[in-house]
């Protein structure tokens, strides 16, 4: 798993959770590329963002800019794309000349929403018991 974009919000718990899980997820952020793996601390990695996003079969873009985009030649046949940003960090109709691609795009709206579900259980599991009758 590649994921493109090390953010406090997605990125980096999406990162964990995953290698938790047991995969090994290549963690790239505008510095440098970590592989994280189940039971070990994060390592830093000297191979090219291409060549980690060669290797996965399920590349993760999150990238909060217009401007960036991941050239879709570096996504192997038979991968998994998806875009949690709220632009569109890969150009759709090029991607799907990959076979066998599958491309779920711009599920950042999703993702706020949520969030913010999320974050209203844990108001209500933690903080305010009564809150869950009302709302959730």
């Amino acid at each position: 798993v590649t994921i493109v974009n090390r953010s406090e919000v997605v990125g980096r718990p999406l990162a964990a959770m995953l290698s938790n899980d047991g995969a090994s997820v290549y963690s790239i952020d505008l510095n440098d590329i970590q592989l994280l793996v189940r039971g070990a601390h994060p390592v830093a990695v000297t191979e090219s963002i291409e060549a980690v996003v060669r290797r996965s079969h399920v590349v993760i873009l999150g990238v909060p800019s217009e401007s960036y985009r991941l050239p879709p030649a570096w996504v192997t046949p038979g991968s998994v794309v998806v875009n949690v940003s709220s632009y569109s960090n890969v150009d759709e109709e090029e991607l799907m000349r990959v076979p066998g691609v599958r491309y779920v795009p711009l599920v950042g709206k999703v993702t706020v929403a949520m969030l913010e579900l999320n974050l209203l259980r844990l108001l209500s599991n933690f903080h305010l018991p009564n809150l869950g009758d009302l709302c959730l």
